[in-house]
């Protein structure tokens, strides 16, 4: 069995702009995506942190992926991937810190991405 981590960005969760991290679960559930490659596996999230914020450092995702790891022990939970989310993926300056942050310090296998949901267009069909 997968355990998987996801790591969203703080921004546009605070801002509601992906309520409730709709998209990577129907993503997760539907196998789309960087999810696919549990098409046959099975497979749980069970875990989700925010990157730190736009004003922190990338420091701050591995003390809150530290803090889950303690709280995971304690159900005698370990996860065997983190995912870092589509919307820091496409949206964030400091991806590249943030993802060398989480690769240093995960011990675990590392995917760039979540869901394929993102519109090509605002206003276009």
């Amino acid at each position: 069995m997968k355990k998987i981590v996801l790591v969203k960005c703080n921004m546009i969760s605070s801002q509601n702009l992906c309520p409730g991290d709709a998209k990577c679960f129907v993503a997760f559930m539907r196998k789309e995506g960087e999810f696919e490659r549990y098409k046959n596996d099975d497979a749980h999230i069970i875990g989700i942190v925010d990157c730190g914020g736009c004003e922190g450092n990338a420091n701050r995702v591995v003390c809150s992926l530290a803090l889950l790891k303690l709280q995971l022990a304690a159900l005698n939970e370990k996860p065997d991937v983190v995912h870092v989310g589509t919307c820091i993926m496409k949206f964030c300056k400091r991806k590249d810190d943030l993802i060398a942050a989480i690769k240093e310090k995960a011990g675990v296998e590392v995917v760039e991405g979540t869901h394929p949901y993102a519109p090509p267009t605002v206003f276009g069909s």
